[in-house]
């Protein structure tokens, strides 16, 4: 059994789901609600409103683009089957904090897999939960924003970043001052 709840922020319409186990999908800025419905019951057949259950998850986007900084994550999340190098790559992209870039490059380093960089971007595009695990805080070793699977792509991967108070140059790079590579 899996529920849901929407929200509409500065963003767009947004959503989490949870089943019994914690919170297994995030949804970002759909440009309307039927959009984001029809997103949340093509995931999840099924699903059903239900703000209890997704309280958490619903709060912590609140709090994120209301205030960014002062937004904490569920306590218990459930993204899933998953692979044990995905599961690696979100728990390292969940350490990056508000604000914060890193590379692709960066996160295969400290997950013991160095020439693992384009793996690292696959993993990240299966991340169920975006913002939580900060999939948008990752970038190319460039500065690019490489990919960014949520709906809006790597339009919102930049308007989350400013969001964050980070700085771009004029070729849309993340400013070298800001990567920690």
């Amino acid at each position: 059994m899996t529920w849901y709840d929407s929200i509409r922020t500065s963003f767009g319409w947004c959503a989490a789901v949870a089943g019994r186990s914690g919170v297994r999908r995030v949804f970002l800025a759909h440009p309307d609600r039927q959009s984001l419905l029809a997103a949340v019951s093509g995931h999840f057949p099924g699903c059903r409103p239900d703000a209890g259950h997704c309280r958490e998850a619903v709060l912590f986007l609140e709090q994120y683009f209301a205030h960014g900084a002062a937004a904490l994550p569920p306590a218990r999340l459930d993204p899933g089957p998953a692979t044990a190098f995905q599961r690696a790559v979100w728990d390292a992209a969940a350490a990056i904090a508000f604000g914060q870039v890193r590379t692709y490059a960066w996160i295969a380093a400290r997950i013991g897999r160095p020439a693992a960089a384009r793996a690292v971007g696959n993993a990240l595009g299966a991340n169920p939960l975006p913002l939580i695990v900060p999939c948008h805080r990752v970038v190319c070793g460039n500065g690019s924003l490489g990919g960014f699977s949520a709906a809006g792509g790597v339009a919102l991967k930049r308007r989350l970043l400013e969001h964050e108070g980070v700085a771009f140059d004029e070729q849309a790079r993340v400013m070298s001052g800001e990567l920690d590579v």
